[in-house]
């Protein structure tokens, strides 16, 4: 069962939309000198449903290559069909993915759950990877409540694991009915509540430049270190609240901005036009994150 801190890569481009390769090669070195558990390739930070077919399989091509072992590599391979769903899980399983990432077939909401569960079986059919479910309504439009989730396992053997990020039911509901071969991970950067309880660890875009501030915090609560965790739990907080209020005044180029802090030379993200952030947002984010000891 895979535990612990799981980054949502980012894809990061260049000034015309491609993907910037060196970048994303720096960027997969950065999070395992930290010592992360994963890495969540693909998903809503990693401009999945942004890029091509061809272009996500040179996505995922890349972070394994560069990885090389070293860690574990969930690649996510939903769509809103499931043919093109299917060839992306066959890929991932060909290039040496850990497992497999599947949002619930988005766009057409109003699907029964009859259609959700034949999705989700297809897929498992030409693929023998375990199977996370990335439960992301927000976006998606579907939820997979904690109910349907363990339907879906009743079925889908392969099913190991479920993010969830805006989940319908509340994360012990999900611990408590999924079996023990599921690991439940939270999209949420507060944890201290969570981890003693079963939830199996995080996978978080906004705390996705501190990888060492949360691996140190997951690591004091898996040792039961609770006093040292409640100072990094405050401080992985404190970035957190800096980040969802600059994202929601200047959208998703706040995140580029984030690696830039930490040395990291993001171009463009995400892959459309955004406007840069103002200079004191770029010094309030340096303040907060001097604060918490990333930054001297």
């Amino acid at each position: 069962m895979e535990k612990g801190v799981l980054i949502p890569v980012i894809t990061p481009f260049l000034d015309d939309g491609s993907i910037d390769e060196e970048t994303l090669r720096h960027l997969i070195e950065f999070y395992l000198k930290a010592k992360v558990h994963g890495l969540f390739a693909l998903g809503s930070s990693g401009q999945g449903p942004a890029l091509s077919e061809s272009e996500r399989r040179c996505v995922a091509e890349i972070i394994i290559d560069q990885v090389s072992g070293r860690t574990p590599v969930i690649t996510h391979v939903g769509c809103a069909d499931t043919p093109t769903t299917q060839e992306l899980a066959k890929h991932a399983y060909e290039i040496g993915s850990s497992a497999i990432g599947i949002i619930p077939p988005y766009y057409y909401c109003d699907a029964p759950k009859s259609a959700i569960l034949e999705h989700y079986k297809k897929v498992a059919d030409v693929c023998p990877l375990p199977i996370f479910i990335y439960e992301n309504p927000k976006y998606c439009g579907i939820s997979i409540t904690p109910e349907l989730g363990v339907t879906l396992k009743k079925e889908v053997p392969t099913i190991r694991g479920i993010k969830v990020s805006y989940g319908d039911g509340a994360m012990d509901e999900y611990v408590k009915l999924f079996p023990s071969d599921v690991s439940v991970f939270t999209g949420n950067a507060d944890i201290f509540g969570l981890i003693p309880f079963g939830v199996a660890g995080m996978i978080n875009p906004p705390t996705s430049s501190v990888p060492e501030l949360t691996v140190a915090l997951y690591e004091t609560l898996a040792s039961g270190d609770y006093h040292q965790s409640t100072v990094l739990q405050a401080k992985v907080t404190k970035i957190t609240q800096m980040f969802i209020s600059t994202q929601k005044q200047y959208g998703r180029g706040t995140i580029a901005e984030t690696f830039r802090l930490r040395g990291l030379p993001v171009r463009r993200f995400p892959r459309w036009k955004t406007d840069p952030l103002p200079t004191k947002a770029i010094e309030d984010m340096k303040s907060i994150y001097r604060d918490v000891g990333i930054l001297n």
